[in-house]
């Protein structure tokens, strides 16, 4: 039962990815925005990081039925410990970071990016299963 839970919420996770990448190559003022919004009040902190910490254990718990055990195991422990360390630091602090970013990726790039995006969106969907 835990490993279907687990391979659900990395196929969800992997759906995300998949959306944002889709974002980023139709719309990419919009991912810009919103990569500029990341930290900028306590919902979008938390509603980012802990479903990314729920990934993250998701990918812990998974790894050992998936088809890359060792990338999920670590993968999964660094989205987690990531994510609780983004929720501990000062909000102010993640907000401008993301800020920073959003002033330099220039547009075209999120369009490039978003083609590895949605293959990797892809490729830990098929090692979940």
């Amino acid at each position: 039962m835990i490993q279907l839970l687990a391979q659900g919420c990395i196929l969800i996770a992997a759906g995300w990815l998949a959306f944002v990448s889709i974002v980023c190559l139709l719309a990419p003022e919009r991912a810009q925005a919103a990569l500029a919004t990341m930290g900028s009040n306590a919902a979008i902190q938390f509603g980012e990081h802990i479903p990314r910490a729920i990934a993250g254990i998701a990918f812990v718990l998974r790894a050992s039925e998936s088809k890359a055990p060792d990338l999920f195991w670590i993968g999964g422990w660094f989205i987690v410990i990531s994510s609780v360390i983004i929720m501990l630091a000062p909000r102010e602090w993640h907000h401008a970071y993301a800020r920073w970013w959003a002033e330099r990726i220039p547009l075209w790039f999120y369009r490039i990016a978003a083609l590895p995006t949605l293959s990797g969106a892809a490729a830990i969907a098929y090692a979940a299963l």
